[in-house]
């Protein structure tokens, strides 16, 4: 089984009430689930979610202490391996982001709002919350406590602060295609995840991509294709995209797999009966 993350939510003693709130302690686990989520897209190859996060353990003592465990949505998949990836980038994120680093590796600005949501609740209403996800993943938990709270509010506030203008850029952005639409003003969008971050983005088509896409929209099956989209980046701020006016489009993946029909060949043993065709093989 993959491993468990043990989370504890203590709740602020300055009333003399050691226990939390409902909606601080919906939203604490609402949140991390939501990096947890957020980050399996991120870092998986099809920027899709095959883990279900279920309550394997529940300890309603003072302080509430309680372990989810990754599950595969499809049984017959092994998700070990991708389980821990996933738990071992949301932990690094979420103690960079205690050091002040605004985008750590594979979050993004929802991983972000989350996480920041998760420190100020300490800050506001709860005493701490730490995350224990193992000696496989971090030897000691990850302790958010009032003073780390404060810290990290300090540096979002400072970054606000200093944060650089808007500005755009020629390049290209590679994804998975989520949607191919009609604007409302009749020009052609293509809606795609990040290949980075998860990110969704908006590419607007013009010319030669305007046509790519109108080819794409014929058919569902494009729907997560990987693609690679050229033109004028559009940023609110560094690295946070706004959209893209493309003129081109590169789809990466266009050779589907093999199905079941392109694998059977009816004329495999010209006739014989595979048991006698198994025979002939071991006789010889």
């Amino acid at each position: 089984m993959a491993n468990s993350i043990k989370i504890t939510i203590k709740g602020s003693n300055e009333t003399g009430i050691d226990a939390p709130t409902v909606e601080d302690f919906l939203g604490q686990v609402h949140d991390f689930l939501a990096v947890l989520q957020n980050v399996e897209k991120a870092v998986s190859e099809d920027g899709k979610n095959e883990l279900v996060w279920r309550v394997t353990h529940a300890q309603m003592n003072s302080p509430i202490c309680f372990e989810v465990t990754p599950f595969p949505k499809n049984p017959a998949i092994y998700i070990d391996a991708r389980a821990a990836q996933v738990e071992r980038v949301a932990m690094e994120g979420i103690v960079a982001i205690k050091t002040g680093d605004q985008y750590p590796p594979y979050f993004n600005k929802y991983s972000m709002a989350k996480t920041r949501a998760i420190y100020a609740r300490v800050m506001n209403g709860l005493a701490d919350t730490s995350f224990s996800f193992g000696p496989a993943i971090a030897p000691e938990p990850v302790i958010i406590d009032r003073n780390t709270a404060r810290n990290v509010e300090a540096f979002y506030q400072a970054a606000l602060a200093t944060q650089p203008a808007p500005y755009r850029e020629l390049g290209s952005v590679e994804g998975f295609v989520s949607k191919a639409e009609r604007g409302d003003i009749g020009c052609a969008i293509l809606r795609f995840h990040s290949r980075l971050d998860g990110t969704e983005i908006k590419a607007i088509a013009e010319g030669r991509a305007f046509q790519q896409l109108e080819a794409l929209r014929l058919s569902d099956v494009w729907e997560g294709v990987r693609v690679r989209v050229y033109g004028t980046i559009w940023y609110h701020s560094l690295g946070a995209i706004k959209k893209i006016d493309a003129t081109g489009i590169e789809v990466l993946d266009q050779s589907p797999l093999p199905n079941m029909d392109n694998i059977i060949d009816e004329n495999f043993t010209n006739g014989v009966i595979s048991e006698n065709y198994l025979a002939a093989l071991r006789s010889v």
